[in-house]
């Protein structure tokens, strides 16, 4: 069974978005991993066309890069999106 994982970037201004962002998304999808990160760390720059744009979201399949958001939304949409992903 492949492993999920959501990557939450922002920077300074989006901080707590973030924070309560990875709160709904573990209440909702106990079987996905996430991870916070800031707007310096690598995988942004790699793997998305616009690096800059805060905050964002990344969903990785056993590592390798399957969607990247940009866009504060709430929680219900984010969630969505990802059980679209992951196929629950």
């Amino acid at each position: 069974m492949p492993s999920y994982k959501v990557v939450l970037f922002s920077d300074s201004i989006h901080q707590q978005y973030m924070i309560d962002q990875e709160l709904a998304i573990n209440l909702a999808l106990p079987e996905v991993t996430t991870e916070q990160a800031d707007y310096t760390d690598s995988r942004l720059a790699l793997y998305s066309p616009t690096p800059t744009r805060m905050p964002a979201l990344l969903v990785l399949k056993d590592g390798a890069r399957m969607q990247i958001k940009h866009a504060k939304r709430t929680h219900e949409e984010i969630v969505t999106w990802i059980q679209s992903i992951v196929g629950v």
